[in-house]
């Protein structure tokens, strides 16, 4: 198991940067796990997490998002499937940045860069404890 997100306490929307997992052309399929251990306190308070591709490092395109977090104070885990060799669900597509509809775009994606994303929205208090990780399998 690979951490790409360590477990903290965080209040605003920001990202992992470029993850240095190496060889990810390599990558045939990954089961990403969400852990929330601590979610804010409203219902109103929102977490968003994206696993993002990129080729250049300056265009994000999202291809899993999570189910959205709503804040009430408990502990929430999701996993996430990702299969390279499936067929792409669209083959032409504008780049999706923290944008994608809870689920998982399956397929090909580029292997020059990924990333976590996240948006954190609602009130003043808003907190949310979480990491990311992801069991890769290669050929």
């Amino acid at each position: 198991m690979v951490t790409l997100v360590e477990s903290a306490a965080r209040t605003s929307s920001s990202n992992s940067g470029a993850l240095p997992i190496s060889q990810l052309r390599f990558v045939k399929v990954a089961n990403f796990f969400l852990d929330v251990t601590a979610a804010a306190k409203l219902v109103t308070d929102t977490l968003n997490v994206y696993i993002q591709s990129s080729i250049d490092g300056v265009i994000w395109d999202d291809f899993v998002s999570f189910t959205q977090v709503l804040g009430n104070g408990g502990a929430k885990q999701y996993i996430a499937r990702w299969f390279r060799d499936l067929s792409p669900e669209a083959e032409l597509a504008a780049p999706s940045d923290k944008a994608l509809a809870a689920g998982v775009r399956q397929g090909p994606v580029p292997c020059g860069y990924w990333r976590v994303a996240w948006v954190i929205a609602g009130g003043v208090d808003k907190s949310f404890t979480f990491s990311i990780s992801a069991e890769i399998f290669r050929k």
